[in-house]
């Protein structure tokens, strides 16, 4: 067997510096991380899938080694602008067209992107993802929006002085600039569990590739949100893993990895 190829990079976009790794030869696969991860949550599945396709690992902005340009530090982006994310870096990579296997906000943005370049979409895994923030269970949905405001509250006075062009020690603020960031930022992160996804159900009918959608029963996405999702999709299968928690796929790799190849070797 050819021994796989590993390249690292960072892909300059509108908004960010992405960063990318690519392993293995084959059909371009593209795995997206959840909210305030990064790439090596995948590493398993990296090893497995490397051996058939070429797998690319990316950082979502703001995330990992991926940084957002200044002008766009801080403001609140959504998984629709992530996903034009996916499309800049993989025009930077000269590639058309790709599977992409996202889990959780990374789910959410390989649907944003199928939505929204249905030509370049082969085909879509999406593990724990959601249409929109009303999917998520209650409590989470309760918090995420209460951990949002309060955020926004605590950075609102920064943004005007940013604004305002008056720098921290003039206005008598002590508080170093990787505080200011690191408030940003969580700002940002709480704003896309509060915020985004907003993809309709026009948007989920334009979807031509097919779609694999796997939950957990005791997922942090309500049950009935995941088989609504499924109605919408065009050539959708749902997977609904008993007693499954949000993150179980990264404790039982080997039986979610069974679905996904079993998934792959259909299309």
């Amino acid at each position: 067997m050819e021994k796989a190829l590993t390249k690292e990079g960072v892909a300059d976009t509108s908004h960010a510096h992405i960063f990318y790794k690519i392993s293995g030869h084959g059909i371009p696969l593209l795995m997206l991380h959840g909210n305030s991860e990064t790439h090596h949550v995948f590493a398993y599945y990296e090893k497995r899938l490397s051996e058939k396709y070429q797998t690319i690992l990316m950082d979502s902005r703001a995330h990992g080694r991926s940084h957002l340009k200044p002008a766009y530090t801080k403001k609140d982006f959504s998984t629709a602008d992530m996903a034009g994310d996916v499309a800049a870096l993989l025009d930077n990579l000269h590639i058309n067209a790709c599977i992409l296997f996202g889990f959780s906000d990374g789910a959410n943005i390989a649907l944003e992107f199928a939505s929204l370049f249905p030509s370049r979409t082969i085909a879509v895994i999406a593990v724990s993802g959601n249409i929109s923030p009303d999917g998520l269970i209650l409590p989470v949905r309760l918090f995420s929006i209460g951990q949002y405001y309060f955020l926004k509250a605590a950075t609102l006075p920064l943004e005007h002085l940013y604004l305002k062009n008056i720098s921290l020690k003039n206005a008598r603020v002590f508080l170093p600039h990787h505080r200011v960031h690191h408030l940003f930022r969580h700002r940002q992160l709480a704003s896309l569990l509060c915020n985004s996804p907003m993809i309709t159900k026009r948007q989920l009918q334009s979807i031509t590739a097919p779609v694999l959608l796997i939950a957990g029963t005791r997922d942090v996405i309500k049950v009935s949100h995941s088989r609504q999702m499924a109605e919408c999709i065009p050539d959708a299968k749902l997977i609904l893993v008993k007693g499954a928690t949000h993150t179980a796929i990264f404790h039982h790799e080997k039986f979610y990895l069974k679905m996904i190849c079993e998934f792959l070797d259909t299309l």
